[in-house]
């Protein structure tokens, strides 16, 4: 027997600290979070999770894109309702113009809002912007895609062919003629607003799917990189138990040597 080198001491030592590095392993990923928390680990897995990262930021930057192009649609119909609002209201003012009963006085205070609403009509196609990109009068291309050729055309909403600084309501005759031109700019204007939802509405769908793409994306990347909390607590409790039962066989082992060392003496 060999007692000064008490090789079952020895032999118990190594896999009690085998045992030991799992455990402090098995802590820091749960402190981590992370499924390769040691540089040793993982290089394979980990290029692929850093490559579904960096889509993930050039993803994410896109969808940023995309929201503010969408805030683009959504302004340009709010507006386009507003003067759809406006010409209605010249429509009833030109409709209460016909009536012959009314003053040179009523006639002049009817045309005289019959003209302010039309240079606000003008005002809004000069003006209007978001984030210094003209609403009207131009044509707007935005990417609404992963790919570059995904975009949509935001085709001349040309407001400016809405004037109507030669009609009046000044007396009945004047307010027939001008009855008929703005039926005819409801419809033109219909026309337009329809446009502008039908391209809202692409760019909506676009949204959808990108924030499912960079959803998806994210789920992968998580899966690769960030442990499952539920496995890796059990794999903790587990090498908790194999640890404290290795360190119990450790001080059998130290005992066994003093108790032969004690005969011995004796």
């Amino acid at each position: 027997m060999i007692i000064a080198n008490n090789s079952i001491s020895n032999h118990a030592y190594v896999p009690y600290q085998i045992n030991l590095n799992n455990l402090q392993k098995s802590a820091q990923r749960l402190a981590s979070g992370e499924k390769y928390a040691f540089a040793s680990e993982g290089s394979g897995e980990l290029g692929v999770a850093e490559r579904f990262r960096m889509n993930i930021k050039g993803v994410n930057a896109l969808l940023s894109s995309m929201e503010g192009a969408a805030g683009y649609g959504s302004t340009q119909d709010a507006i386009l309702g507003q003067v759809v609002d406006i010409v209605q209201r010249m429509h009833e003012l030109a409709s209460s113009a016909l009536d012959p009963t009314k003053t040179t006085e009523d006639y002049a205070a009817l045309d005289q809002e019959f003209k302010l609403l039309d240079q606000e009509i003008e005002d809004i196609a000069a003006n209007s912007q978001y984030n210094g990109t003209r609403l009207f009068e131009t044509t707007t291309t935005i990417r609404i895609g992963l790919e570059t050729t995904d975009t949509v055309v935001f085709s001349r909403v040309r407001l400016s062919l809405l004037s109507f600084s030669a009609l009046s309501v000044s007396n009945t005759t004047a307010a027939q003629s001008a009855i008929s031109r703005l039926s005819e700019r409801i419809g033109s204007l219909t026309v337009m607003r329809g446009q502008a939802r039908n391209h809202g509405a692409r760019m909506e769908r676009a949204l959808a799917f990108t924030r499912s793409y960079v959803s998806n994306l994210s789920d992968t990347e998580s899966r690769i990189r960030n442990i499952d909390l539920a496995t890796e607590t059990t794999n903790y409790t587990k090498q908790q138990m194999i640890v404290n039962t290795s360190q119990a066989l450790l001080a059998q082992a130290s005992r066994f040597a003093q108790s032969a060392q004690q005969f011995l003496n004796f």
